[in-house]
């Protein structure tokens, strides 16, 4: 992307729309500007009435010169630029396969996979009738002079993990755009090196002030895993780089207790560094590495551990002056020490942050309502452990803890927001966690499914040019309202039902290596009224690497979700009817990216690598039924934004805070609205992260 497209892109993805242009007397034609609107909305974005009077004041030729950037990144936001419909089996779908009986659509699926032309068995691609569907616009608010400085200051605070986009937008506007940035400030330690790692390179001078930032920092440069999951190697680092590290740890606090924190570690990397090559100048550095190698250094946790077997308060002490620390450790103390733990522990919410603040809360308050505990080994999803719940907290223990902690909470919001007019929709938007890889809200946020709609299709795209036909599988797999798995769709059970009583129907599944990049989709239509009748409760969506390619490794792999009103109007892909859609990446080979709860109709984020076996979605419900209700527990204890808001005093003139702005009337104020609708609103977004860090 060049950069005024870059620029263009990091608005849009945050609601925003620039227009620069002087005001002329000869202004564009209504036609033209009808034109371009129309053009929007086809991409599902309508601009606020502020920014169609200042788009309504510009020239022909800077009207013209606006669009360019802004349709080049909405084809690329909403997946429009693969031309996805164009990789699909059948183009009719879903009339042809539904037309289709099972021996017909499989004695042409088997001749297409033995290398026969697709042609052979498909029809004709017809002309679509228009599609007339009522559809939910996202508008695009007028950006000002200090948007840009403002989403890069909330994306330094950030408290979670970037995920792809916001790395890349962040990259962006510190270094191209030039806005200053206080490194030590960042909020996510991970986030500091793989930024700091990328401006080293750019020869952008950093200081970094704790020793275990200078390790992430090298493990980053070395191509390794920040967070220090998995285990990494260290590349051979020239002189001056060596001396540079060594610096930076020379001048750390507590250097002796990071390396003991990871012994291991910190092991490799210094025999990297060969600090005794420089014994005098880095005195301190040789000091704790002879410490490290002879076992010199007693760890924190293992002095926790001692007193902990030996039920010492004195270990109360000790957590105190490690908040982080004792926030996970906060259950065990208050079974060994009741009220004294939380006593101790009142001494520490000052310290905390909002965000961690918010999540103890949440886990004290759902504790005793738990069926089932959930663990992901190292942060890896595709291990998770599920086991019952056995532990709880006294009534009494529980509300006092809460009480402290969201006193606390509610006193950080009214530094900045004296009252709240908090709607209940709020509760839908989940605050964004570490885990978050595709989009930058949490986990468990709801997208609720208008009255409508009728049906859902979603898209799996991919490009991998091997030679050989690849596949990364969309698939839907079917369960009643106790998660008993009933059905599934997929590439090997083309339909669910039968008939009239058709609840998913697959659109064929593509051979690419016909194609001459590698290209192929594979669509799926869910009726919401058909899955209702027939029992289904939950549905959960997931993308399978079939051909045991992990995402990272194809060119390009794209999940979309559109719905609609009618599945035969309109083209296969209609990017207003888009509400999910973004490229899937990482080194999994599994991704489950949301729910749909037919009950209550709505469709539930989940971005989570869980286990399935990648040959077909028609094996993996059996590890659905015993993950998923486990899975749904653990959304529900994800902060929410309602949760963030909700101890502050409540009244219609305070800060507005929902989902959308549909019943809202905004005119100049602060607000947050997670889904602008309303084109005549006009506010200032609240940056969450303010709060948060």
């Amino acid at each position: 992307m060049s950069n005024t497209d870059m620029r263009t892109s990091v608005l849009i993805r945050n609601g925003l729309v620039e227009i620069n242009g002087d005001k002329t007397k000869q202004k564009v034609s209504r036609r033209i500007l009808g034109t371009v609107l129309s053009n929007l909305v086809y991409y599902g974005y309508v601009p606020s009435k502020e920014a169609v009077e200042r788009l309504s004041e510009l020239s022909k030729a800077d009207l013209e010169a606006w669009w360019r950037p802004v349709e080049t990144v909405l084809k690329e936001i909403t997946g429009a630029s693969r031309k996805i419909d164009k990789f699909v089996v059948y183009k009719n779908f879903p009339k042809e396969v539904l037309d289709m009986s099972s021996a017909q659509y499989w004695f042409s699926q088997i001749f297409m996979y033995l290398g026969v032309p697709n042609e052979f068995f498909t029809e004709d691609e017809e002309d679509r009738e228009c599609m007339l569907d009522k559809l939910e616009l996202k508008v695009l608010h007028l950006a000002d002079s200090n948007s840009l400085r403002k989403i890069c200051e909330g994306l330094l605070r950030n408290p979670a993990r970037w995920t792809k986009d916001q790395f890349k937008d962040t990259l962006y506007l510190v270094i191209d755009e030039g806005i200053p940035c206080d490194i030590p400030s960042i909020s996510f330690k991970e986030n500091m090196a793989k930024l700091v790692a990328q401006l080293i390179e750019k020869n952008v001078e950093v200081g970094l002030r704790s020793a275990t930032d200078v390790l992430r920092l090298a493990i980053g440069m070395s191509d390794g895993d920040v967070s220090m999951v998995k285990p990494s190697k260290f590349r051979t680092f020239s002189r001056a780089e060596r001396k540079f590290f060594l610096g930076m740890l020379e001048k750390t606090t507590s250097l002796e207790e990071d390396l003991a924190r990871r012994k291991n570690v910190w092991k490799k990397f210094m025999r990297a560094l060969r600090p005794n090559d420089y014994g005098k100048r880095f005195a301190n550095v040789c000091k704790a590495y002879d410490a490290l190698y002879n076992n010199k250094v007693k760890t924190f946790n293992s002095k926790v551990e001692e007193l902990c077997l030996q039920k010492d308060k004195k270990v109360l002490n000790l957590l105190q002056h490690r908040g982080g620390e004792y926030v996970r450790r906060l259950h065990q103390m208050v079974d060994l020490f009741g009220e004294d733990a939380i006593k101790k522990f009142s001494k520490v919410l000052p310290s905390l942050t909002v965000m961690q603040l918010l999540k103890i809360s949440k886990y004290v308050d759902q504790i005793n309502n738990r069926v089932y505990r959930t663990f992901a080994p190292k942060g890896n999803w595709t291990k998770l452990q599920v086991v019952d719940n056995e532990r709880g907290l006294s009534e009494d223990l529980q509300v006092a803890l809460l009480g402290k902690i969201n006193r606390e909470i509610a006193k950080r919001v009214r530094e900045k927001y004296a009252t709240i007019n908090l709607h209940e929709s709020a509760k839908m938007v989940k605050i964004q966690t570490n885990d978050s890889d595709l989009s930058p809200y949490g986990r468990g946020t709801e997208f609720p499914i208008p009255e409508n709609i009728k049906f859902i299709r979603t898209a799996s795209y991919w490009q991998c040019d091997r030679g050989y036909n690849t596949w990364f599988d969309n698939g839907w797999n079917f369960f009643d309202e106790n998660w008993k798995s009933i059905g599934v769709c997929c590439w090997t059970d083309e339909r669910f039902g039968h008939g009239k009583m058709t609840g998913a129907i697959f659109s064929g599944d593509p051979t690419n290596s016909k194609e001459m990049k590698g290209r192929a989709c594979q669509m799926i239509d869910l009726y919401l009224d058909e899955l209702e009748r027939m029992g289904v409760r939950y549905a959960v969506w997931n993308i399978l690497c079939y051909s045991n390619i992990p995402f990272n490794q194809a060119e390009d792999v794209f999940a979309a979700m559109q719905w609609g009103e009618e599945p035969q109007k309109g083209k296969l892909f209609e990017p207003s009817r888009c509400q999910l859609s973004f490229p899937v990446t990482g080194e999994s080979k599994t991704k489950y990216i949301a729910y749909l709860d037919v009950l209550e109709r709505k469709v539930v984020y989940m971005d989570v690598n869980l286990y399935g076996n990648v040959s077909s979605a028609n094996t993996n419900g059996p590890t659905l039924e015993e993950k998923m209700p486990a899975f749904q527990e653990y959304l529900d204890t994800i902060p929410s934004v309602h949760d963030l808001f909700k101890g502050v005093r409540k009244s219609k003139k305070g800060l507005p805070v929902a989902y959308d702005d549909s019943e809202l009337e905004l005119d100049g104020v602060e607000a947050y609205v997670f889904k602008p609708v309303n084109e005549e609103n006009k506010f200032e977004q609240v940056d969450l992260t303010k709060l948060l860090s």
